[in-house]
């Protein structure tokens, strides 16, 4: 598995080469998590994301209110399970709501944590099932890596640390349109962030993240003045970049979740 997840770190971020970009508006994403012992080695927790976006355009999560200010809610129950102490294990069920689709995410996943030269060195495989509004169903593999280090900070402690995730589009759902082009790579996110313990159960944790979508578009013929062909139609590789500057607060009853965890 390791040396998949390395792979990964050296391959994808080559693919970017030679591609047309669009950068997307910036989005804020808040959000709270609040996690509790289950049994001796489980961890259930539970989350909720808003997803704010600077331009005001794309929140239009409901007409009026509050509400109208959101371009998306999504709310997760997860659980956890330790099996070694380097392997664990679990599921989320997510609901994405927001003014279309509307999506149910089912995500089993597994973790492995280790060390590289100093370093807490988490990689993770989670797969979704996804049911949307008025779309079939399907699937789609999530594999990431992470690599931190917590650190003393007077009488608490600090965890600054990288992660890049890259999502690829599975058989199972997209057999619907055999003849539109799909890229293997979906989704890429590479984020910066920094855990800060503010007590044994409180965590805070501000971060960026660059969010990068990869699908194909469809380029129109051009003609002149006259109606004559300038350039044939033709379909090319796209990226929309997003910028992310998120902020987790988590409150954790019970024992406090290491940094292998899931739910740190």
């Amino acid at each position: 598995m390791r040396k998949l997840y390395f792979l990964l770190l050296l391959v994808l971020p080559a693919t970017v080469l030679g591609q047309s970009k669009v950068t997307a508006p910036t989005t804020i994403w808040p959000e709270l998590q609040l996690s509790t012992d289950l049994g001796e080695d489980g961890i259930l927790f539970i989350r909720n994301q808003y997803r704010i976006n600077t331009d005001s355009r794309y929140n239009d999560f409901s007409n009026s209110g509050v509400l109208s200010s959101l371009e998306r809610i999504e709310l997760s129950l997860g659980y956890e399970h330790t099996f070694t102490e380097h392997w664990r294990g679990g599921a989320i069920v997510r609901y994405a709501a927001e003014n279309f689709p509307k999506s149910l995410f089912i995500s089993p996943f597994i973790r492995h944590n280790g060390n590289l030269k100093g370093l807490y060195f988490n990689k993770q495989l989670l797969f979704d099932y996804v049911v949307q509004q008025s779309r079939k169903d399907f699937g789609r593999y999530n594999l990431s890596v992470e690599l931190g280090k917590r650190l003393p900070l007077k009488s608490r402690f600090i965890s600054p640390a990288i992660s890049y995730e890259a999502t690829l589009l599975s058989e199972f759902g997209n057999d619907e349109d055999e003849n539109e082009e799909k890229r293997l790579v979906d989704r890429t996110r590479l984020r910066l962030h920094l855990t800060y313990e503010l007590t044994e159960k409180l965590r805070i944790t501000p971060y960026f993240m660059r969010q990068t979508d990869r699908y194909y578009v469809m380029i129109a013929p051009e003609y002149d003045e006259d109606g004559v062909l300038l350039q044939e139609g033709y379909t090319t590789k796209r990226n929309r970049i997003t910028p992310v500057f998120g902020l987790e607060l988590k409150y954790t009853i019970g024992r406090t979740p290491q940094t292998a965890s899931i739910s740190y």
